[in-house]
């Protein structure tokens, strides 16, 4: 350990107290001291590991982008092809009435 010549006198809420007080050492001072010095080497791997998440979490927003865009593209599909129906239904009951007329006038094409 690092050679000591810093005094500070620190006022700690009970809460912090309770948590330096159970942190690994023998006496608050070290406890205090190994509690930084954790903090200090996990702080980097976290930095990464936020890094990283946001990086994955960017991705999945891009594909949760992609895949609302394919959702859109389908429920157009959707409604033109329900359109379509739609048109060749009265399609389709224009003709059977074109087909009724021609039974009843024989003069008309399609005989």
């Amino acid at each position: 350990m690092a050679k000591k010549t810093n005094m500070k006198s620190v006022r700690l809420s009970d809460q912090v107290m309770d948590y330096v007080i159970n942190f690994e050492g023998e006496g608050f001072n070290q406890k205090f001291e190994n509690l930084v010095l954790f903090c200090m080497e996990q702080e980097e791997s976290k930095k990464q590991r936020i890094a990283l998440l946001d990086q994955q979490i960017a991705r999945l927003y891009k594909k949760l982008y992609a895949l609302q865009q394919l959702s859109s593209k389908i429920g157009d599909v959707r409604r033109a092809l329900t359109h379509l129906e739609w048109r060749t239904n009265d399609l389709s009951g224009l003709l059977d009435e074109l087909l009724e007329d021609k039974d009843a006038d024989p003069k008309l094409p399609f005989s």
